[in-house]
């Protein structure tokens, strides 16, 4: 057989049988001791175990189709940032991350995240986000951010004290937190998504614990689904607009089979500000309080086009003075 006839039987070979995804395993009697010395030697569809501990260390993982899993409890890491920007940077596609504790996670412009997602398509399980500046901060464009069965406490506040959040979702296609709990914010939302598509199942928040004056979760844009979630206000804050408040240009608002729980105030489960009416039903609210209000709506979209002419305006006016200024250098007014 000629070389021209081998290569396509050895190239469809290694499409047959793929390099045989290896099991990673971390910890201090393992082969690797710390998860950035796994996430340097791992290959795509590894299996990382991490062993229960606690490590003073970050990771940058860039291989595709990983599983990054705790062994048993309490594998926490903590106290360094990777790039400036996470515990955990997650470069890759196709990743979960299982059973694993972030906490005291600071970096130096606010952002500090337990877990930084740069890739598409990230499921986190079964997690903790523990007193970091942000628990997971996700950019997009595009893909998908899953957390399921997690829980958030005590993040939110940056190193100059500007609030920031335990979920900050960018531009992805979807994200979708589901049987996770979140509390003892000390500032900023719990939630904050841009998503194209943002789904809360049967989740628990509350805001005890710390300075959340303005909603919970704040959602801006993209279609909104609110299924079965349990909401507690302990104190209703007099700007708190709602539990929930959704703004921008949407394509669909769901709430259904929701628990709003509220000591006093009159602070609405869901503040709609969008143009576009809510689908609300089988929800549970005290007596004096409404599920969905659209109170401010108008006003609140006013300011919204008044705040975009203006910073439309301002684009306009330096480029007209870029053009004056390029015109006076060529007719030698300026120096």
């Amino acid at each position: 057989m000629t070389l021209h006839g081998v290569l396509p039987v050895v190239l469809a070979a290694a499409c047959v049988h793929p390099a045989a995804a290896r099991v990673l395993q971390v910890g201090a009697e393992q082969d690797y001791a710390v998860p950035s010395a796994a996430a340097a030697a791992a290959q795509d569809g590894d299996t990382v175990a991490i062993a229960p501990g606690t490590y003073f260390d970050c990771a940058v993982w860039r291989a595709d189709h990983l599983t990054i899993a705790g062994t048993g409890p309490d594998v926490v890491v903590t106290d360094r940032a990777c790039a400036g920007k996470a515990a955990f940077v997650i470069s890759g596609s196709n990743v979960v991350v299982r059973g694993i504790v972030f906490t005291r996670i600071r970096v130096a412009d606010g952002n500090g995240a337990g877990i930084r997602a740069e890739g598409r398509d990230l499921t986190v399980q079964d997690s903790r986000f523990v007193n970091n500046q942000v628990g997971i901060l996700s950019g997009g464009p595009g893909g998908s951010l899953r957390i399921d069965g997690c829980s958030f406490s005590a993040n939110g506040v940056s190193l100059d004290g500007r609030a920031t959040h335990g979920v900050l979702a960018g531009e992805l296609d979807l994200l979708r937190i589901e049987h996770s709990n979140f509390a003892d914010a000390r500032g900023g939302d719990h939630i904050a998504s841009t998503a194209r598509r943002t789904e809360l199942v049967d989740n628990h928040l509350a805001d005890q614990g710390g300075g959340m004056t303005g909603a919970l979760v704040s959602v801006s844009g993209g279609v909104l689904s609110l299924d079965g979630n349990t909401i507690e206000l302990a104190a209703a804050a007099t700007d708190r607009p709602g539990a929930v408040l959704v703004t921008g240009d949407t394509g669909g608002i769901s709430v259904q089979g929701n628990t709003l729980i509220e000591a006093g105030g009159d602070v609405p489960m869901l503040r709609n500000w969008t143009s576009l009416a809510a689908s609300e039903s089988a929800n549970t609210v005290p007596a004096y309080v409404q599920a969905v209000s659209d109170r401010g709506a108008v006003y609140h979209r006013l300011r919204a086009r008044l705040a975009l002419l203006s910073r439309r305006a301002h684009a306009e006016l330096a480029v007209l003075r870029h053009k004056v200024a390029a015109v006076a250098r060529r007719l030698h007014l300026t120096p």
